[in-house]
């Protein structure tokens, strides 16, 4: 298996995250980024009769899928760093199942960019 790219941190877990603190932590300090773009997936429940979702984890095959697609996207988009989070197991409607934060040295972040 190869290391992850230089700036990549993904981690896979069944617990909960705090979304805020992920997000502070990483762009704490930054004085070399001039941007820094986060999302969340939540559990959504369309019909009102969700009870919970559960998602399985491979682990190593899951680390290395994820790894994958954030330094390709890391690499496209000229980013500085990038962290994935996802979880694994049951979680209710509301529920954070993910998130990715990026940083990138100007403000023409993938979020700003046309589709390319």
């Amino acid at each position: 298996m190869s290391a992850p790219a230089t700036g990549l941190r993904v981690v896979v877990q069944e617990a909960p995250f705090d979304f805020g603190a992920e997000c502070a932590a990483f762009a704490e300090g930054r004085t070399d980024m001039g941007a820094v773009v986060t999302f969340a997936g939540m559990v959504r429940d369309d019909t009102g009769t969700l009870d919970a979702m559960e998602i399985e984890h491979y682990p190593g095959m899951t680390e290395r899928a994820l790894e994958g697609i954030a330094a390709e996207a890391q690499a496209r988009w000229s980013l500085g760093e990038v962290l994935v989070i996802h979880r694994y197991g049951r979680m209710a409607p509301g529920e954070r199942i993910m998130m990715v934060a990026t940083a990138a040295p100007t403000a023409a972040t993938p979020s700003r960019r046309p589709n390319t």
